[in-house]
């Protein structure tokens, strides 16, 4: 990475941080919302480095506060009203730093695709196939060293074979999923996600930030994801009758 890329990266990540904890303050005006918007909207990097801060703090406003003096006890015995806004912007900063440490490579290519009232079929740079099912939507990102498919609406279905130098990543906003060498299918319905494997091997992470959870599932397996409840016990796979004599 150039020194002028990396100096444009330290910025914005900076500047997501502050519009993080300024639109979650309480605070924020009219005016400001509107410069937020022209911000976000004037470079993919600034929507996505905002992305990043918003998964690392997932919700925190919705955190319990004890949880949040757990994690920062200096900060939890500040005085209120102020005591809300600071824990808010402390885990900011601590999500810029995680970010900076999990940051991914140059954005190579951005798109999305939509399904209309029929299936429609797509292939990703590393010829993954992807299937939506009718009235889906899905947002495809390319990086050097790996790819995201956010699923935006609908049912998905993906076919992924030898993803090792270039994992496939799949977000709905709440949780993920990670692969390598899987079938698998995304269903999302408003605040609920659902994964469920037909051969290989998947990772699905949710839940909120101070309490994440990983599951990895086999073939036949599902599990399904509350944005709000968080993760709920996977189904295991249906057990084969014994053969016959």
């Amino acid at each position: 990475m150039g020194t002028h890329q990396g100096e444009f990266l330290d910025q914005t990540q900076a500047q997501a941080a502050y519009w993080f904890t300024r639109l979650n303050s309480g605070e924020a005006t009219a005016a400001e919302l509107r410069e937020f918007e022209d911000w976000r909207r004037a470079n993919p990097e600034h929507e996505r480095c905002y992305r990043y801060i918003c998964y690392f703090c997932d919700a925190s406003l919705d955190a319990p506060e004890h949880e949040l003096r757990r994690l920062l006890p200096r900060i939890g015995k500040v005085q209120t009203p102020r005591r809300r806004r600071l824990l808010v912007g402390a885990v900011a900063a601590i999500a810029l730093l995680a970010a900076a440490w999990l940051w991914p490579d140059s954005l190579i290519q951005d798109d999305y695709v939509r399904s209309t009232a029929q299936v429609l079929e797509h292939r990703l740079r590393d010829d993954a196939l992807v299937r939506l099912e009718p009235d889906s939507e899905i947002r495809v990102r390319v990086y050097a060293h790996s790819q995201e498919v956010q699923i935006v609406r609908g049912s998905v279905s993906f076919n992924v074979k030898g993803q090792e130098k270039r994992p496939l990543e799949v977000q709905t906003g709440f949780a993920q999923a990670n692969a390598s060498t899987a079938q698998f299918r995304v269903d999302l319905d408003g605040n609920m996600a659902r994964f469920q494997v037909e051969s290989g091997s998947l990772e699905v992470t949710g839940g909120t930030w101070w309490r994440r959870q990983v599951r990895v599932l086999i073939p036949g397996q599902h599990v399904d994801v509350d944005r709000w409840a968080g993760m709920r016990r996977v189904q295991p796979a249906p057990i084969s009758p014994p053969e016959a004599d």
